[in-house]
């Protein structure tokens, strides 16, 4: 018997505020960079539609300049933040994006879920005022160095972004081209062995250069999710802390 998530997001929805600098920075340090898709799909898999989507940052800076399409395929709006000139560092993208946050909080009300992409020290405030008025906050930090202990603790959920979108091995090459989407997710799921977390299954698919443009919503699925959930022979699974497995489904 298959197991099938039950759906039920259509009746929630849920924004997303990137604090992009503080997000970027650590990984442009390591040489390394990062997959926006796999956030957004985590949020919408979780807790509802995304209805509400911005990032903020220097746009003119060249190190977020090579993000700028990807945000843009993903429907996020770009905010500008010119970083301050003279001694003082300090970028003020927390404090649009704070204001942002408690105007949607009061205008836009039918939002039940605030996604906070930082791990900023000075969101413990705004985690604070948004759990205030009854909404689930979600924090999604780089890594364990940017990110402050405090805002861990106030969050309702939190995932570091290496949980989300982690490393696994390889998929297959050389694939014929009369392969369907569906048929490369059992192709890659056989190639494992065991369960891939959903985010990291997607990002496999998608470095394969034949699926790189795939799309679950041109096809017709609301989110990842649906578009595993129709696929015969694959079993989802949600597991606990957000994560949700995907594996072949055994034989009888």
């Amino acid at each position: 018997m298959r197991f099938v998530i039950a759906n039920d997001d259509t009746s929630r929805n849920a924004a997303i505020l990137l604090d992009f600098e503080n997000l970027i920075i650590p990984f442009a340090r390591r040489g390394e960079e990062v997959a926006l898709e796999p956030v957004v799909d985590f949020v919408e898999d979780n807790f509802g539609t995304v209805i509400f989507r911005r990032a903020y940052a220097d746009w003119a800076e060249k190190k977020f300049v090579a993000y700028q399409r990807q945000l843009q395929g993903l429907g996020v709006e770009m905010i500008h933040v010119p970083r301050p000139k003279g001694p003082a560092t300090k970028n003020s993208a927390d404090i649009l994006l704070s204001a942002d946050a408690v105007e949607c909080l009061l205008l836009r009300p039918f939002i039940d879920t605030f996604a906070i992409v930082s791990g900023d020290s000075d969101m413990g405030p705004l985690i604070t005022k948004l759990k205030s008025h009854g909404k689930t906050v979600v924090v999604v930090g780089p890594d364990e160095k940017s990110t402050a202990r405090h805002v861990i603790r106030l969050a309702d959920r939190f995932k570091f972004y290496a949980d989300i979108v982690a490393a696994e091995p390889e998929p297959p090459r050389g694939r014929r081209k009369s392969v369907t989407p569906e048929q490369a997710v059992v192709e890659l799921l056989r190639g494992t062995g065991g369960p891939v977390e959903s985010a990291n299954l997607k990002r496999q698919l998608l470095e394969n250069k034949q699926f790189a443009d795939f799309q679950e919503k041109a096809l017709g699925f609301r989110s990842w999710t649906a578009f595993l959930n129709s696929i015969d022979g694959v079993e989802v699974r949600r597991g606990g802390d957000l994560r949700i497995d995907v594996r072949l489904r055994k034989k009888k």
